[in-house]
């Protein structure tokens, strides 16, 4: 039998960033949800491989946090299952592809020979990282970072056996990657590490492969594009998360900065590139940074004009008005908050998002008495949305001023108690 014919019977198996099989070309299909205990029990027995797993270990991962009265049978059962369900891939020629010898459930690796990509990634990776010839290193290390392409079997984080082996994968990914950005950047050699660095963050959320993107960037001369990256990050670490950009996450943005030139050369192209790419109707929502340079300006103008301004914060709560943050449907409610904030404020109003469950609004031109109109048209315009009932909005309204500690305090990072 040629090599060609023989890699056609070869079952190939994707454990890293979800689950996935392909028999020679054809990609199996997969009728049955990860998380199934017939699922898990196929899943620990192709990566057990032709080595197997004690009947007792594999119990214990199927069923060590259930209280069953007969798991043996129990996992009979699946076995069962996992049988017929092999049957009617229709792929193996109705194979046996489970035997149990010796105390041991293992994979029929004669019948099917098996070929996982945790196993590709883990001897590329460890190759790379103990190759000493640089040019072979940095070959080495590119391969290994492509071929991690996420977590092992994702939908099984919670078993403490994924979570084991997750931590060993990721642990030679990121000593991979870091290799290769001290090799890369030495050989000056961007283009391939901002590949990387951009698969990086679509896995992890680290700052540290947001800063290698801009440094590419920068280095490229594209600070236009490493501008993006870096309002990008700032954005995800502020709403998701709380956090304000990292004093080496500024230290990037001074230099993008300084570094950021504009070619227009006519008033006309300067004008048409200050506008604005969104929905020009309702209130003007902008970044958090974007948001405080609008509230310094709104600030100075009202010393000179005395033209009233007021802070507004919007807080989703639920029927007993607690702060809603573990709900699943938050970032729906929040998408309808946006939409009816921008809806039933005036274009010269500006808001931004404050936080998973908080809006902040700059109400400009308006006069405390009338801030409970303006509460009314934004909790109408929410309700309408299908959501009376079940959660609503608290609001927080505070002077808009400079010398006012209260709504700085607001702005620069301590909060008052929003449970008073």
């Amino acid at each position: 039998m040629n090599r060609k014919s023989v890699d056609k019977t070869i079952l190939q198996v994707n454990m890293l960033g979800g689950f996935s099989l392909v028999y020679g070309k054809k990609p199996l299909p997969n009728n049955y949800s990860g998380t199934s205990k017939m699922m898990q029990l196929f899943q620990i027995l192709l990566y057990a491989g032709r080595e197997g797993i004690p009947r007792a270990e594999l119990i214990e991962r199927l069923y060590g946090r259930e209280e069953l009265e007969d798991a043996g049978a129990t996992l009979r059962v699946n076995i069962y299952r996992l049988r017929k369900y092999i049957q009617k891939l229709n792929c193996f020629e109705n194979t046996d592809c489970i035997w149990f010898q010796e105390g041991l459930y293992r994979w029929n690796y004669c019948a099917v020979p098996l070929e996982r990509d945790t196993d590709r990634f883990r001897l590329t990776a460890e190759e790379a990282l103990q190759e000493t010839d640089p040019d072979k290193k940095a070959e080495l290390l590119k391969e290994a970072c492509r071929m991690y392409r996420g977590e092992f079997l994702p939908e099984l984080a919670g078993e403490e056996w994924v979570a084991i082996e997750s931590c060993k994968y990721q642990k030679l990914y990121v000593d991979c990657i870091n290799e290769a950005s001290a090799l890369l950047r030495e050989r000056q050699e961007y283009e391939e590490l901002l590949e990387l660095s951009a698969q990086a963050c679509g896995i992890y959320f680290f700052e540290e492969y947001y800063l290698m993107q801009i440094d590419c960037l920068m280095a490229l001369g594209r600070y236009k594009e490493a501008m993006e990256i870096y309002e990008t990050a700032a954005a995800f670490y502020f709403e998701e998360l709380g956090l304000e950009p990292s004093e080496e996450m500024l230290e990037r943005f001074r230099q993008m900065r300084e570094k950021i030139h504009y070619n227009a050369s006519v008033i006309t192209d300067i004008k048409q590139g200050l506008q604005e790419s969104e929905e020009k109707n309702g209130a003007y929502f902008c970044s958090y940074p974007g948001f405080v340079d609008c509230y310094h300006i709104v600030c100075r103008m009202a010393e000179r004009s005395g033209q009233p301004a007021f802070l507004m914060l919007c807080t989703l709560v639920d029927g007993e008005g607690m702060p809603l943050t573990e709900d699943a449907r938050l970032d729906r409610y929040m998408d309808k908050l946006k939409s009816a904030i921008r809806s039933a404020l005036r274009r010269g109003d500006s808001f931004t998002r404050y936080g998973n469950n908080q809006f902040l609004v700059l109400l400009v031109g308006i006069r405390q008495e009338n801030c409970e109109i303006t509460q009314s048209r934004v909790s109408n315009c929410f309700l309408s949305y299908g959501f009376r009932g079940k959660i609503s909005i608290r609001y927080e309204v505070y002077p808009a001023a400079e010398e006012n500690e209260t709504a700085g305090e607001l702005l620069f990072g301590q909060s008052p108690d929003w449970q008073q």
